[in-house]
């Protein structure tokens, strides 16, 4: 048996800062982009934000023909404060108002033409109102709005009494909102200039705990008789595709079945499968132990793993060895690319094993998709001041064919 090899608390501490120092700017050292602004989206790109408030989720999607749309708006306002990174610029203001300052600063127009609530958790949506305030909203997307099932029904908890009476206001004032529709490539469309890019498309995988079937474009009512509300498993799911790229994102949908007691819970796997290989995705629930499970990244295969971590929680071990596909038969090096917006100290401790080889620690990721959708580059931001430079590129990839 080969002598175990020991390390003091602080020499382990030093060397996991070290090597989460060297992740985050990974392929960027020498990059003439290093340390420099994000050249403003043009035409013809697909641009993918991941905003890292350290609050909760948040992406601005900028199609190529300018359409915009905002995934999420999250504002965590009750967790332990040891359980977090610090706030994201700062804590001067609100998530919500971040996010709604990172819009205007790399959106290519004052409004946006879509909001997308994947469901109705407060690092979700609880940061809305200070968005709205700032930024005018055309659409708003709902799992259900107004008409949830009985086993359904939203939390009544004050983010989410908020978000509904929102939707409501919107409704009274003649404002769209809009209940997801399954399995449609229309809902969610460009609305620039739409014929100008052909290949671009939206599909709304599941939602409410219904999800489009591709073999027979049928629609699978998964929960429907579930007697019982679990508000993750009701996440709408997209997949997004711009020639031969494709990018997955699922809100917080997981796979526990509390040790096969509840098989039907499982919504993450059917909804992985039905998107199939993608180029691009968001880890399910920041990539909780409960979410990314087997079927997630076999049934994806994604390049590149994108998770929106903010709490100590987040990722799991498993979670983040299936996404990084360090298995032994590879002795354990990462086969895919993982950036996470923010990885706690303790987490990177307890994932001692797994998180030197993530792609970054902390910082906005965005995605940059390059005209026709053959290749594309990842970016890292930072984060800790406003407007933050590049702090590292990554790619360009290419598409699979």
């Amino acid at each position: 048996m080969p002598t175990p090899l020991h390390l003091d608390r602080r020499t382990l501490l030093k060397s996991l800062a070290f090597a989460a120092a060297a992740s985050s700017c990974g392929v960027a050292f020498g990059d003439d982009q290093l340390h420099q602004p994000l050249p403003a989206w043009t035409e013809g790109h697909f641009d993918i934000h991941h905003i890292d408030t350290a609050r909760g989720n948040s992406a601005l999607l900028i199609f190529p023909d300018g359409t915009t749309i905002l995934i999420d708006a999250g504002d965590v306002t009750n967790a332990p404060a040891d359980t977090l990174n610090p706030a994201r610029p700062n804590a001067s203001r609100r998530a919500g108002e971040w996010i709604a300052r990172y819009v205007l600063t790399h959106s290519p127009k004052p409004t946006l033409d879509y909001f997308l609530a994947t469901h109705i958790h407060g690092d979700h949506v609880d940061g809305l109102p200070d968005v709205v305030a700032q930024v005018p909203i055309t659409t708003c997307i709902d799992r259900a709005f107004p008409n949830y099932a009985p086993n359904q029904l939203p939390a009544s908890a004050p983010f989410a009494q908020n978000y509904l009476t929102y939707l409501r206001t919107r409704q009274q004032n003649n404002q769209a909102v809009e209940a997801a529709q399954v399995g449609s490539t229309t809902q969610i469309r460009q609305r620039v200039q739409p014929q100008k890019f052909p290949t671009f498309s939206a599909r709304i995988l599941s939602a409410n705990g219904n999800i489009w079937n591709p073999t027979t474009n049928a629609i699978d009512a998964h929960l429907a008789n579930t007697p019982h509300a679990y508000e993750n498993n009701f996440s709408i799911a997209t997949r997004f595709t711009y020639g031969a790229f494709s990018y997955f994102t699922g809100g917080d949908l997981n796979c526990d079945t509390f040790d096969g007691r509840m098989p039907e819970l499982d919504t993450e796997s059917p909804v992985a499968r039905a998107a199939g290989r993608t180029e691009v995705a968001v880890a399910d629930h920041h990539g909780y132990f409960d979410a990314c499970g087997p079927a997630f990244t076999a049934a994806l295969n994604a390049q590149a793993y994108i998770i929106p971590s903010w709490d100590i929680g987040h990722p799991g071990s498993a979670q983040m060895q299936r996404m990084l596909g360090a298995w032994n038969d590879n002795n354990g090096k990462a086969t895919h690319d993982v950036f996470a917006l923010e990885l706690l100290p303790a987490n990177a401790l307890l994932n001692r094993r797994f998180a030197p080889q993530l792609k970054s620690q902390t910082g906005h990721v965005v995605v940059r998709v390059a005209p026709g959708g053959n290749t594309y580059t990842i970016y890292t931001l930072d984060a800790t001041i406003e407007n933050g430079n590049i702090t590292g590129t990554f790619g360009p990839y290419q598409c699979r064919a």
